[in-house]
């Protein structure tokens, strides 16, 4: 076997035991990958840190939502007890309201028609609104004795005394049919009206 020998590589006057010089090299090497190493491990920690305050907010923005909707659907069932428990209450006091302006109106229609004069000449008057020609107009037989014997009639028509008619009514015939022009039926259609919501 043949021995091999390598000189040294030191320079000359060198004792062979590493300078300060090149310390330096390595331990600027292993602080920089200590460096790296570092700030790779802190970069992990802070996505891990991001990632956890990512879901948690999330989550926040998840509770919050369903927090929002319960409220709501509280909020409209809330609404919907309160409408079934006034709804009906209000609608059976605005029918009694209505049933007691009709009586009230009655009343004072009552009274007032039962002034002859005023019935008679209130009667002939709803006729000649009416804008027809009438052949007929019927009263009730006081309030035909009320209008004298020269009652303001529409052009050629003639009064006839009607026992089945109240005071203060009246009724047209006409040439194609007949006017309604009763107290009562115009109470009745008022009342109709009022029942099916205001409809005519």
């Amino acid at each position: 076997m043949v021995t091999v020998a390598f000189p040294a590589l030191d320079a000359p006057g060198s004792t062979g035991v590493p300078t300060q010089r090149s310390g330096d090299g390595a331990h600027a090497a292993g602080f920089a990958a200590g460096f790296a190493a570092g700030a790779r491990a802190a970069a992990r920690t802070a996505a891990r840190a991001q990632a956890v305050a990512d879901q948690r907010r999330l989550a926040d923005e998840h509770r919050r939502t369903a927090e929002h909707a319960a409220a709501l659907a509280a909020l409209a069932a809330a609404t919907r007890g309160a409408q079934s428990r006034t709804a009906p209450v209000l609608a059976e006091a605005e029918a009694t309201l209505l049933r007691c302006a009709l009586e009230l109106a009655e009343a004072v229609l009552g009274v007032e028609l039962s002034d002859g004069d005023t019935g008679a000449v209130a009667a002939l008057a709803r006729v000649a609104a009416a804008d027809v020609e009438p052949v007929v107009v019927r009263l009730n037989p006081d309030d035909v004795r009320a209008l004298g014997a020269d009652p303001e009639l529409p052009d050629g028509a003639r009064l006839v005394a009607d026992p089945s008619l109240a005071r203060g009514d009246a009724v047209a015939d006409l040439p194609d049919g007949w006017l309604d022009a009763r107290i009562g039926t115009a109470l009745d259609r008022a009342r109709a009206a009022l029942a099916s919501g205001g409809a005519s």
